[in-house]
């Protein structure tokens, strides 16, 4: 998973603004493989297939499916990174001891100064966006209690930029692809998608996400829970 990993954290975990009013959520889920599969049959149920009119995604199973358009495979199993989400914000955290090497590399002197159980967390929000599109947007990142400052983060992201073209030039912007009639929404534990039912006659309401739709699960792996 190498840097991608880092990536996809960067793309995923909501940071609580100090002093906001602490709210009953849903407790955080974890990236995983079996998250891409679920994430995948939600998508084709209300965007390609128009079988349901809106369908809810966990956080954690969100993230895995956006890691793997990526291009971020395999995913294992199960991971110690964890995704929490509430109407505003989608949040992965995780220590960076946890990390693979090569995004701790990308992290820089920032790692070096903090112990390494420290918990790394991102905050990503949803944008406005023309029709068809989904904005995600890295609003910045915490390592411990202090956040980045934005020179280094700036300097952090251009690199991963890069890497991953889909996350634009920036590094910290993804543009998912939706349906002209779809919307995605954040809700509390994760996000929401909904599309109209499919015109009478047969005709299609738009395609679901852009780019390769990601890779099946490898062989020899468990079956996935619904």
């Amino acid at each position: 998973m190498r840097a991608a990993l880092l990536a996809a954290v960067l793309l995923a975990a909501p940071w609580r603004a100090p002093g906001a009013a602490a709210q009953a959520s849903p407790a955080p889920s974890r990236l995983s493989r079996c998250g891409v599969v679920r994430a995948q049959a939600v998508v084709d149920s209300v965007f390609l297939d128009r079988n349901a009119t809106s369908g809810t995604i966990d956080g954690g199973d969100w993230a895995s499916y956006l890691m793997a358009r990526l291009g971020v495979t395999p995913l294992p199993d199960t991971s110690s990174i964890l995704v929490a989400a509430d109407t505003a914000h989608i949040a992965i955290s995780g220590r960076i001891q946890d990390l693979p090497a090569e995004a701790r590399a990308m992290l820089g002197a920032l790692a070096a100064l903090v112990d390494s159980s420290t918990v790394l967390t991102a905050d990503v929000e949803l944008l406005p966006a023309n029709k068809g599109l989904a904005h995600f947007r890295l609003r910045g990142i915490t390592v411990g209690v202090f956040p980045v400052p934005e020179v280094v983060l700036h300097s952090m992201l251009l690199d991963v930029g890069e890497r991953y073209p889909a996350l634009t030039r920036s590094g910290r912007d993804l543009y998912v692809e939706t349906p002209p009639d779809g919307r995605v929404t954040l809700v509390s534990g994760g996000v929401r998608l909904t599309a109209p039912p499919r015109p009478a006659g047969g005709g299609s309401g738009g395609g679901g996400t852009g780019g390769t739709a990601p890779p099946p699960p490898g062989k020899g792996s468990a079956p996935c829970p619904p």
